[in-house]
Parts: C-alpha cells; structure tokens; sequence
C-alpha cells in the first residue's frame, strides 16, 4: 500500500517525507525556483505587468494619435457667399438675388410705406426657377431672410414687401398656384432694420443654408 506522506527525491530518487525542504539523504533543495527565490518572482511578475500594461497603453495612445491625426487633416469646407445676381441652388428650385436697394419709402404715390423712426429698409427683388421635373408649390421654396454678420435672422416687413412690390410692378410669384419645371418668376421682400446696425456691419439674403452678401 502506497503512503500518501512520502515522495521521492527530485536529485536521487530516494523515499523522503513530502513537504520536506531538504532531502536528508542527498542535501538537495525541494523546492521549486518560486519558492526558493520569492523576491526575484515577485519582481518579475511586477515586471511582466508592467509591460502588459505598456503595450495595452501604447497601442491605444497611438489609436487616439492616429484618431486626431485623422481629425485635424480633415478638411473644413468654407461655405460659399453669393453675390447679387449669382444663381442660389436649393431644392427643387434655384432662386437669383437680382437687385438690392436700401429705401426710406416704398410703394407709390397712392400707396406707400415710410421708414419707422431710426430705420431703413432693405429692399430686394429675386428670381425663383423650378429646376425640378416636377410642379412645385410655394410651401416648397427655401426662406428668404435678412441677416446679419452675426448670424441674426430678420423676417420680412408683410406691408413693406406688398408696397414694394406694387412700386415695381416686378412680382409676377405664384401664390396660390404651383410653379411648372422650367418656369421662372420674380418676387419682392423688404425688411426694416436699424440704419445704425445696417451702417455699421455687413448683411446678408439667406436663403435655406446658403447666403447673398448685400454689403
């Protein structure tokens, strides 16, 4: 029957007592390099986490290097400023800025709108043509608003813009009827403003995302 207590020698072979440090036929140490160095392995496993732990850091140091590499060679597109009488495309439609005028009065000598008390008006008349293949309502067409160089959107003056419009004698826009593919036609707006602010700064026709410099 085997004892379970006893071992054998790793040097010469001979029955020794488990567990034991020394064989006390031979002399020679039982144990394994770990336990006869415990400082030196501790230091090495300290060492192999470091290192792990470097290459893990490493690799995503880089990814975050060639993330904003990426980013900062990306180009940023400037967007483009229309002038006067540069064609604007916008969905289904194209619309043309083809005069700006800066008012005190507008309409004519039976119906006319003047300027509030430290205003003006600026006044524009613009083109809208269908470029679709399909009839376009005027639901469909991209806004048109005054703004200026700090991105402050006006809305038009409602009285102004009919005054305008009957001055010139210039809108032809379809209000309750669509527009047909190919077909063009001419509106007017008006918008009243500080004349200080106006002076002062440049302004803008916005229309949808894309901007006419005015001044």
């Amino acid at each position: 029957m085997t004892n379970n207590h006893l071992g054998s020698c790793k040097t010469c072979g001979k029955e020794i007592a488990k567990g034991v440090k020394k064989c006390p036929h031979c002399g020679k140490d039982q144990r394994s390099f770990f336990g006869r160095h415990k400082i030196l392995s501790f230091i090495g496993v300290l060492i192999l986490f470091g290192i792990i732990g470097s290459a893990l850091g490493g690799g995503e140091e880089a990814s975050n290097e060639g993330s904003s590499a990426a980013t900062a060679s990306a180009p940023v597109k400037e967007q483009k400023i229309y002038k006067v009488g540069e064609a604007v495309p916008a969905d289904k439609v194209e619309i043309t800025v083809t005069k700006f005028e800066e008012k005190e009065q507008v309409g004519n000598e039976y119906i006319n709108k003047s300027v509030s008390e430290g205003g003006t008006f600026a006044a524009i008349q613009y083109k809208i043509k269908n470029t679709s293949k399909k009839p376009v309502g005027m639901f469909d067409y991209p806004s048109v608003r005054l703004v200026d160089e700090e991105g402050t959107e006006y809305d038009s003056d409602i009285d102004a813009s009919s005054n305008y419009a009957i001055e010139t004698n210039v809108d032809n826009a379809k209000i309750a009827s669509d527009l047909n593919p190919g077909i063009t036609v001419t509106d007017t707006k008006v918008f009243e403003v500080s004349k200080q602010s106006f002076d002062a700064g440049s302004w803008f026709i916005k229309i949808g995302d894309e901007k006419v410099q005015l001044k």
